[in-house]
Order: C-alpha cells, then sequence, then structure tokens
C-alpha cells in the first residue's frame, strides 16, 4: 500500500499511466462468471458510448497575432478500458477486457480505477478481497480528504465524472432472516428504505458487513466517492446458475422433479439480464441513493418456478421432498439450498418508479418459461438429435440404433417395442397419480393448511380427463390384444411427439419401409410445429416456401442412415447367426429380404421421402461379417452427427468414455514407456554382457597368440643363444670399443677369427660348399685333358713391378 500510495503521489508521465488513477478506467470481478458476461456487455456499451463522445471534441482554429501563442498539442488522452479479475486462471484473455489481473495483484490496480462494479452474490472468496481494498480506500480518502475534490451534485454519473465510483453486487439472502414489519400483515413487501432492518442468513454474515462498510464510505466521503449495494434476487436466464439443475432435469424429461418441501415459499427473482441493464443505467446515471433492491415486481413462489418447467418441458409430475433431503442431490449445494427455501416478498420501488427500468419481459416466470428455455438450450448447445437407420432385415439396424443412443443420450424408438415402451410409461404415471406428490412430506396440521393453501393453477378438470384416458390406454395395452398396423404407427408418433423424445432427440429403427408409412407418421394434421414459431425470423428463399407446407418440421429427422448389403451377404449372416431365432429361419428371411426390395425399388424406396425434404441419406456400406458391433458404420453416422451434446445424463457418460479415453491413452503411453525403458535396459544388459565377453575373449586369443608367438619362437631361440649370440656377442662389443672405419668388414674378419669350428668351407660342411667344389674339380680335369695351361688368378697383394720376377706356384685352392 505504501507502494501504491507514492506511485500516486509521483510525477504523472506516461510510463506510469498504468498505476496512476484514471476516471476511464473501469474495473469488473470476475469477468468470467455468471453474472460478469453481462455485466462486461453492459458496460462495453458504456465505453463506446464515452469514446464515441471523446472523439467529437470540437477543434478551435487561431487567426491573427494569436496565432503566436499557439500552445503545443497536448499528449494524448488515456483510453477508455476495461480491467478485470477471472475465476478460471486458466482464462488469459476476456473479450472487451483490456487486461486480466491476478486475484493476488489485483488491490493496487483497483485503487487507481474510477469505476468498480464488484459482486461477492456469487464467489466467497472475493469477500476477503472486497473486505480488503475497502480498507485501503478508506485509507487513501482520508489521506485525500483535504484535497479540492469535485462537488458530488456536479457530477454527470460515473460513466463522465471525475470522482470514484463503487458499486457493490450484493444477495437479498442478507434480509433472509429479517422478520415481518406488521406481523398482522407477513405478506407486506420489503422496500428499500427498510435496509437498516434486515437480518442476514446466517451464512451470509460477512456479506452483511461488507454491505455496511459500503454504506459507511458512501456516507462519510461523499464528496469523494459515490458508493452504493444492490442487492440483487436469484437470477434466471441464459445458461442459467442457480436454477440450472430444475431447467437441466425439465429438459431431460426427469421423471419427477424435486420441490423442496411444499412450495410455498416466495423467492425473489431477477433476470440476469435485467441486472445488468441496472448497473448500465447506475453508471451513466449514478442516484444518490445508499442501497437499491434488484428484483421483479411479480410474486413468484417456488412451485411457480418448477411447476412451469416440469409441465412446458418436462414429464409433468413432481415430488415434494422434505427440503433437508435436499442434499441427498449431489448438483444441489448449500448455495443453492439456501436461495431455494428463502421466503422474502420484496417490491423495487426505486428501479420501477425512479429509475424506470426497460424489463426483459414483464411477463411472469410461469410465461418466460419457452422463451428462457430457448436461451437455454442455445446457450448449453442443445441439440436434439433425430435419426433413422434403414436398411434390409438382419443387416444391423438394431445394433446401431442402439450404439447410437448411448452415445448420444437419444430415445430408442422401434415398432416391436413402442407398445410395452408406451405401456411401462403409462402405469409409472397411474402409479404417481394414485400416491400423490406430496407423500413424502409429514401430514400438515390446520394451521399449516391455512398459512400454506395448495393454489395449484391448473384447471382440475383437464387434469382429470387426461388421467382417465391415460388410465384407458394403459387398460388396452395391457390387455394383450395384437395391436393393428394404424394403433401402432398412432404409437409410433405419440412417443416421437413425447416431450422426452422432442428434447433429447430419438433412433428410428428400421422405420418407415414404405412411402405410405412416411406419410402418415410424418404428416403435419393437426400438431402444433414449435419450431416453425422459433424460425420464422429468418428469411426464406422462394423454392422452400411450401417445402415444409404437408409435414410436421418437428418430427424429421436430422440424418436418415441407409444399410446397404447384398443378398448373398444377408443370406450368408442369417447362416451364421445361433439356432433358436424364428425370425433367422431361412424361409423367413427369404421373405423379408424379398419384401425390402419390393419396397426398396428405385421409384418406390421411402428414401425418396427424405430426399425431396433435403434431407440426404447417408448411405453406409455393410461388408464384413467380423464387425458384429458395427462399429464401423458407426463411426461413419458419428463423423456425419458430429460432437454429442452434453445432457446432464449423458455428461457423466461423455465424461467418463473421454476420462477412459484419457486413461487408456496414458496407460498406453506409461506401458510403451516402460517397454521403451525395459528394451533399452535389457539391451544396456546385452551390450554389458557382449563387451564382457569380447573382453574376455579378447584376453583369452591374446594370450594364446602369446603362447603360439613363443612356442614358434622357441627353436630359434635356442639356435641363436647356442651358434650366434657366444660369437657375435664378443664381436659386436669389440667394434664399439675400438670404432673402426670400416666396422663392417671389421666385423667380418672378427668374426672369422673367432669362429671356433671354422668348417664354413669345409667339403661337407653344408650343401652349398659341396656343390661349388664339385664344380671347380669337374673344371680341373676338362683342362688338364684339353693340355690347356691357364695363368693362376694372383690377387693383387701378390703382384710385383718386375716383370721378370720369378713366380710363386700358387696352389689351385689358395688361389680360390
Amino acid at each position: 500500500m505504501k507502494k501504491s500510495m507514492e506511485k500516486l503521489s509521483s510525477e504523472r508521465s506516461c510510463s506510469e499511466a498504468e498505476v496512476l488513477f484514471s476516471y476511464k478506467r473501469y474495473f469488473i470481478n470476475n469477468v468470467d462468471s455468471y453474472h460478469g458476461e453481462y455485466i462486461l456487455n453492459e458496460v462495453s456499451k458504456v465505453l463506446d458510448k464515452n469514446a464515441t463522445e471523446s472523439v467529437k471534441q470540437p477543434s478551435q482554429t487561431v487567426l491573427g497575432e494569436d496565432a503566436v501563442d499557439i500552445l503545443p498539442p497536448p499528449p494524448p488522452e488515456q483510453p477508455y478500458e476495461i480491467i478485470g479479475t477471472v475465476s478460471d486462471p486458466k482464462i488469459k484473455s476476456v473479450d472487451n477486457v483490456a487486461r486480466i489481473v491476478p486475484k493476488t495483484e489485483c488491490l493496487p490496480i483497483m485503487l487507481t480505477c474510477g469505476t468498480l462494479i464488484l459482486d461477492i452474490s456469487y464467489d466467497r472468496e472475493e469477500l476477503s478481497i472486497t473486505m480488503e481494498f475497502l480498507k485501503l480506500l478508506k485509507t487513501l480518502l482520508e489521506r485525500q480528504a483535504g484535497q479540492d475534490v469535485p462537488d458530488a451534485d456536479d457530477d454527470g454519473g460515473a460513466g463522465e465524472s471525475k470522482k470514484r465510483y463503487l458499486i457493490l453486487v450484493s444477495t437479498v439472502m442478507t434480509w433472509g432472516v429479517t422478520k415481518p414489519l406488521d406481523p398482522d400483515t407477513p405478506d407486506m413487501p420489503f422496500i428499500e428504505t427498510d435496509f437498516r432492518k434486515r437480518k442476514a442468513h446466517p451464512s451470509y454474515k460477512m456479506h452483511y458487513d461488507v454491505e455496511n462498510e459500503v454504506v459507511l464510505i458512501a456516507r462519510k466521503y461523499r464528496a469523494q466517492i459515490g458508493a452504493i449495494v444492490v442487492a440483487a434476487g436469484v437470477t434466471y436466464g441464459g445458461r442459467e446458475d442457480v436454477l440450472f439443475y430444475w431447467f437441466q432435469k425439465a429438459w431431460e424429461c426427469e421423471p419427477l422433479l424435486p420441490i423442496l418441501g411444499r412450495g410455498g415459499n416466495v423467492i425473489p427473482l431477477i433476470n440476469v439480464q435485467d441486472l445488468a441493464q441496472i448497473i448500465y443505467n447506475l453508471i451513466t446515471d449514478f442516484p444518490k441513493k445508499l442501497y437499491i433492491l434488484a428484483v421483479e415486481q411479480n410474486v413468484t413462489k417456488q412451485r411457480e418456478i418448477v411447476k412451469p418447467l416440469g409441465r412446458i418441458v418436462g414429464s409433468g409430475l413432481f415430488k415434494c421432498i422434505p427440503p433437508e433431503d435436499a442434499f441427498l442431490i449431489p448438483e444441489i449445494d448449500q448455495r443453492i439450498y439456501d436461495l431455494l427455501t428463502l421466503n422474502l416478498n420484496m417490491e423495487p420501488t426505486f428501479i420501477v418508479e425512479t429509475m424506470g427500468l426497460q424489463w426483459t419481459s414483464e411477463l411472469t416466470f410461469a410465461e418466460n418459461v419457452p422463451m428462457l428455455m430457448k436461451q437455454f438450450k442455445k446457450e448449453r448447445g442443445l441439440k436434439p438429435f433425430k435419426v433413422i437407420v434403414y436398411g434390409p432385415p438382419i443387416v444391423g439396424k438394431t445394433t446401431l440404433s442402439k450404439l447410437i443412443c448411448e452415445a448420444y443420450g437419444l430415445i430408442y424408438i422401434s415398432p416391436d417395442t413402442v407398445a410395452d415402451d408406451i405401456m411401462n410409461d403409462l402405469a409409472w404415471r397411474v402409479h404417481h397419480w394414485e400416491i400423490g406428490e406430496t407423500a413424502g412430506l409429514p401430514i400438515r396440521n390446520a394451521e399449516e393448511e391455512d398459512a400454506l393453501p395448495d393454489d395449484d393453477e391448473d384447471d382440475p378438470g383437464v387434469e382429470v380427463e387426461v388421467q382417465e384416458t391415460a388410465r384407458q390406454t394403459l387398460a388396452l395395452l395391457q390387455s394383450g390384444r395384437t395391436l393393428t398396423d394404424e394403433e401402432t404407427l398412432g404409437y409410433l408418433r405419440q412417443r416421437m411427439l413425447n416431450r422426452e423424445a422432442l428434447n433429447r432427440g430419438w433412433v428410428l429403427d428400421g422405420f418407415p419401409t414404405n412411402l405410405a408409412q412416411c406419410s402418415i407418421v410424418f404428416d403435419k394434421g393437426d400438431e402444433q410445429d414449435s419450431e416453425a414459431g422459433e424460425e420464422a425470423d429468418e428469411e426464406k428463399f422462394d423454392e422452400d416456401l411450401d417445402l415444409y407446407s404437408n409435414v410436421l418440421k418437428k418430427l424429421l429427422p436430422y440424418i436418415v442412415v441407409s444399410l446397404e448389403a447384398t443378398d448373398d451377404f444377408i443370406c450368408d449372416k442369417a447362416m451364421r447367426q445361433p439356432d433358436g431365432d424364428s425370425r433367422l429361419d431361412e424361409e423367413t428371411v427369404l421373405k423379408r429380404l424379398s419384401e425390402f426390395r419390393l419396397n426398396d425399388g428405385r421409384d418406390v424406396t421411402p428414401l425418396n421421402f427424405f430426399d425431396e425434404l433435403d434431407i440426404h441419406p447417408l448411405v453406409v456400406p455393410v461388408k464384413e461379417h467380423s464387425d458384429y458391433s458395427m462399429k464401423g458404420a458407426y463411426a461413419a453416422v458419428a463423423l456425419r452427427m458430429g460432437r454429442p451434446c452434453r445432457y446432464g445424463k449423458l455428461i457423466a457418460l461423455v465424461e467418463a468414455a473421454e476420462k477412459k479415453e484419457k486413461a487408456d491413452l496414458e496407460t498406453l503411453r506409461s506401458k510403451e514407456a516402460k517397454a521403451l525403458k525395459e528394451l533399452e535396459k535389457k539391451m544396456q544388459e546385452e551390450r554389458e554382457d557382449k563387451m564382457e565377453y569380447w573382453s574376455e575373449l579378447y584376453l583369452l586369443m591374446q594370450e594364446e597368440e602369446e603362447a603360439a608367438l613363443a612356442a614358434a619362437s622357441e627353436p630359434m631361440r635356442n639356435y641363436l643363444i647356442n651358434h650366434i649370440f657366444p660369437t657375435l656377442t664378443p664381436a659386436l662389443l669389440e667394434v664399439a670399443k675400438l670404432r673402426p672405419d670400416d666396422p663392417i668388414d671389421f666385423l667380418a674378419e672378427h668374426l672369422f677369427k673367432l669362429n671356433p669350428t671354422g668348417k664354413m668351407l669345409e667339403p661337407g660342411y653344408n650343401l652349398q660348399a659341396e656343390k661349388l667344389l664339385g664344380k671347380i674339380k669337374i673344371l680341373d680335369d676338362a683342362l688338364k685333358d684339353l693340355d690347356i695351361k691357364i695363368d693362376p688368378l694372383l690377387p693383387p697383394e701378390c703382384a710385383v713391378d718386375d716383370p721378370s720376377a720369378s713366380r710363386k706356384n700358387i696352389n689351385s685352392m689358395s688361389a680360390l
């Protein structure tokens, strides 16, 4: 806080604009919440309006001598912007929001905003943040108390004024246990001026304290800040919040919609769009008020909320449960329980008389149920898929139909089971009518009977007539009489027009089989086409004006699946089926197949009926005998239909499937990682084993090689030691000692002298000497026979200068 105050008192510059106070900056907490989305939309309109007006500032032209004194253009003005927090930390950006601030860092930013809209009715975490902010705000206002501030009477509302504004959106639960002003007239409504007498519900004491703190600031620092508390009723509309469970169960056609207690308590309601419009009006024209009530004028009881939902959208049956049993329903938490059991009659005098609020709708909640359900379906993305599965007998229509119903949460309808389905539904309804909807509640005494009259709005005569018709139909179905074709078609049409089927969608198995049945089932008749009113505002092409003139559009399928298979495939599949089913007899199968082919001709096929309505069939060939579960055909259908709608009952299935798919994927990845790790470990161990084996083998081979070399070199070593080294070693030592000029010649002569045996040239010592002496002897014998005298070859040292000197007789061996 000290740093924030230092920044506020520092020199203003563009680089510090983000931390300086600006009346053009708006703060909204939890912009992604149920209330925050609608409030953000309305505040964005204020910003667009103010930004447009600021652009239209008239420009001034200076002429003559005054032109010399023209000042430089002012710095650009800071734009209008919205700053907010989010309840989901994963959200990083929101449309029309300049910046998302973390809740842990939002307090300094909130002090720099000119207008703050703080909603504490939804998230209890905001209570502590708001209380901490109010403490900081009081400290700041105390320091600024001595400074000049604009007069509160001269401001132009929170959208234009330079002063601060604070709008606190609280809840009517701070009035939860307030006693009636007049005990004799307990139905007298509370108004805004009674806020000092309010008594908070025990769970909303902190909300009460925050409201009082805001009122105290508004009174004490009136010249510096405008503050107001908006006590909002139970909000509804759009994607719903508190009433979501009842809208969801009504859409799913839950057999019994729960009513907490007898449902006679008065619940203050407010459409969430009206609440956002009130915030918009407060910003544009801030009133001199401390506390206002944001509730509707109509008095609405709990049963007037639940019963219209069940009768218009749901099954039409209800069950009153003890209030404490509400906690057995997983979707109902403490906050929803507190708001639905609240009994408080309020009258919004200010927003009606002074503000003149333009209500989203002035009708009662019950009269607005069709419009609210339409908004609910749009916001939640609920779309009723309607599918017809068409094809030859035993091709897999029933298997595929039930697979689609399970995956998309649809109703299964078949000519073979429609009578049993209607009979079970009627039997259950008759049983509930007999025991009554208040059977689970304790018996009321006389005083409670007077205090809580059972004012059911329905006409008793109409209700009795409906019950009597249902009992007659049930008796007819339970008689066991075989139904005619007309009765079967009627029950099929009745089943398709059932609210549960219209809401969630259906899959029609193997029907219709001819054009006549198409005309009967989808004929418009006297039935009101509810979807036609929803699309009346859409402009149609000229060719489509009479497209649905003779058919009931809300019964038309979204997709027609045509399974195609050859006769050989059908017969082969019938032979593969287990025995015992009379429908799989050879004669029965051939008869049914021939009837289908007869009605499936090019000009008479029922697919032509849908083609003319621009509902082109999805042709799925069936060729694999191994695909008993029809997974291949389902994949093609799911690709055309898209993602399933997240119905309440289907959410658990979809989430379970997604969770199972994610778990399977993680398991597969973990198995792959484990297998890869084991493979790497095994390869490492094998590599280490091989390296160890190769090292041992290398050492063994090295030892063997050394042993072989040693064994191979043993005779040579002995020979050298015995015959060479004794003579060669002394000779080499002598050469090293004397170092003659011709060491090689010296070594040769010395070795010849030291040769102990002297047998190198003796005949018989070696083979070369033997051959040489033999050739010399042959040469001497030849010379003797020829009587040729040859002078002996004298060596150079024997030559003399005197040619007349006597010559020595030299032996031939000596000459050699």
